[in-house]
């Protein structure tokens, strides 16, 4: 009688799961472009997920198993935003570089993203919705505006303790630095008053705000009374 063989358990290997996981990810995505159109059409208090289901083309079931459901799909398209700005950057990433280099690169794609048509729909979106959905709209700013005020206030702690940088208060520096990048064009673009800017202004932009950021606008002259 020949000896019993033994079964073998093996691993699965992510190609068994690649397919699942890139249809998975493209409802995913079909999901949250659905959901832009829809919020910007009706605003967030009369949108449905039915409405976000007839346009993606997707179930009830696999949207309330990626996002939960309304406020989710609107929380994951805040963070999708944030997380284009900073990509693969992390402050520790960062920290062994220098300030300006670094204020230079996150400057440009922060000022780029929040110019951008889809962030600007977003932040009308939130603007207009604000008094109706309170709860939501403090999610849009933790997850949003508050996070990129976060990761650039721990880069700014990292500077500081390594003696690069003097700055009484790394959260106020940070809230500075972005308005002064984008608080009036980005009010102009919401308003209509003007298109978003190139890729050539942008870098202008950016140059000047980092600049007057770390060295100010008073001469040696004035500051030597």
């Amino acid at each position: 009688m020949s000896p019993r063989l033994k079964k073998t358990h093996m691993a699965p290997s992510d190609d068994v799961f690649s397919p699942p996981r890139k249809r998975l990810a493209a409802r995913r995505e079909a999901f949250l472009t659905a959901a832009r159109e829809v919020f910007q059409r009706k605003g967030f208090a009369e949108a449905t997920l039915d409405d976000v289901i007839a346009l993606s083309g997707g179930s009830r079931q696999t949207l309330y198993a990626l996002f939960g459901g309304k406020q989710g799909l609107f929380e994951a398209i805040v963070s999708n935003t944030c997380e284009t700005i900073f990509k693969s950057l992390t402050p520790e990433k960062l920290a062994t570089r220098s300030v300006e280099e670094v204020l230079k690169e996150v400057g440009t794609s922060y000022l780029t993203i929040v110019t951008s048509a889809t962030c600007l729909s977003l932040h009308r979106l939130v603007i207009a919705e604000a008094p109706r959905i309170p709860d939501v709209v403090q999610r849009f700013w933790t997850l949003g505006p508050g996070r990129s005020r976060a990761f650039l206030a721990e880069f700014f702690d990292r500077q500081i303790e390594r003696g690069y940088l003097r700055m009484q208060d790394s959260q106020a520096g940070a809230a500075y630095f972005l308005e002064m990048l984008a608080g009036t064009l980005r009010l102009q673009c919401l308003l209509g008053l003007r298109e978003p800017p190139a890729e050539s202004e942008i870098q202008k932009l950016v140059e000047e705000a980092v600049t007057h950021f770390l060295h100010g606008c008073l001469n040696d002259k004035a500051s030597n009374g």
